[in-house]
């Protein structure tokens, strides 16, 4: 895909996001920022989407080379490089294993399904409370989380499917509680809540044939009357707590009205993300932000 100034998003990567052993780094032409194994999932994903088998043979390398651990028969990747991260992250390496799973068919490549099954044995065998997945398997200390952060449960997610359970949360209200606490066996709830947060939970509820009506009728309700959606919301009120808007909100916002077939309403977010990015990518966005507005506009 080509963006605004004419260039394609991996020369736009190539040229504003990554050091020089090809490593992403968070911010544009900041190379002090960090280096996430979120940034790199992301990015398999979106080469993944556009068929681009040499860059993601190029990206799949730096995964191997860079990311991967070996340590007890077992493989993990640290959330950060450049840092003592001995914890990993749930939803980057189920993104990384279900990314790897795809490509290995796409481009007819086995290696890609090993080294899946490799980081999804893993946290089959260390990252999980009482048969659920956890958000984190702390390498250094051998001890596994205990929470469940339920935006993590993306439907790609190929372990523990009784982790899925955990979204049901048996409350009828317009936030989602962010995550489940196996200590105090009970959900936690955030006085303020991030959109990315709370839209993910609600595809990934749909995805499980979950409804979310209270949410989204507010959600409708918000789009109608204000015509874009903040970063933040408090959750006693339902108004919002910043004046900001992000690109990634409004991927998962598009992802969302697609799902529940307002297809009018998902193209007024294009049209208001597209407004909101203008011209000038990468500007200062996050990696997050730059390549899920990248992956939404090839969609288009």
């Amino acid at each position: 895909m080509v963006n605004g100034q004419g260039t394609t998003v991996q020369e736009t990567v190539a040229s504003h996001y990554v050091n020089d052993e090809g490593v992403i780094h968070a911010y544009p032409d900041n190379r002090e920022s960090e280096y996430l194994s979120e940034s790199l999932g992301l990015y398999l994903e979106y080469l993944l989407q556009v068929e681009d088998e040499e860059s993601f043979a190029e990206q799949a390398a730096i995964l191997k080379g860079r990311f991967l651990v070996e340590t007890g028969g077992q493989v993990f990747i640290p959330w950060r490089l450049y840092a003592e991260a001995n914890v990993n992250a749930l939803i980057d390496d189920v993104r990384i294993a279900s990314v790897l799973e795809g490509a290995a068919e796409q481009f007819a490549e086995p290696a890609y399904l090993e080294l899946s099954q490799q980081i999804v044995s893993a946290i089959e065998d260390r990252q999980h409370q009482q048969g659920t997945a956890v958000d984190y398997y702390d390498w250094s200390y051998r001890i596994a989380g205990n929470r469940l952060t339920l935006s993590y449960l993306i439907d790609e997610m190929t372990v523990l499917p009784e982790s899925f359970a955990m979204l049901d949360t048996g409350e009828r209200e317009v936030f989602f509680p962010e995550y489940y606490d196996f200590d105090e066996k009970k959900y936690v709830k955030s006085g303020e809540v991030h959109m990315i947060d709370q839209l993910l939970i609600a595809v990934n509820r749909f995805d499980q044939g979950l409804q979310s009506t209270e949410f989204e009728s507010w959600l409708i309700e918000e789009w109608i009357n204000q015509g874009q959606l903040a970063g933040r919301y408090d959750r006693e009120t339902g108004k919002p707590t910043v004046d900001y808007e992000s690109l990634a909100v409004y991927y998962y916002l598009w992802q969302y009205f697609e799902r529940i077939e307002q297809a009018e309403f998902a193209k007024q977010v294009v049209e208001r993300a597209e407004s909101l990015a203008g011209e000038e990518l990468p500007g200062d966005l996050h990696f997050f932000d730059f390549i899920h507005y990248q992956m939404m506009m090839d969609e288009q």
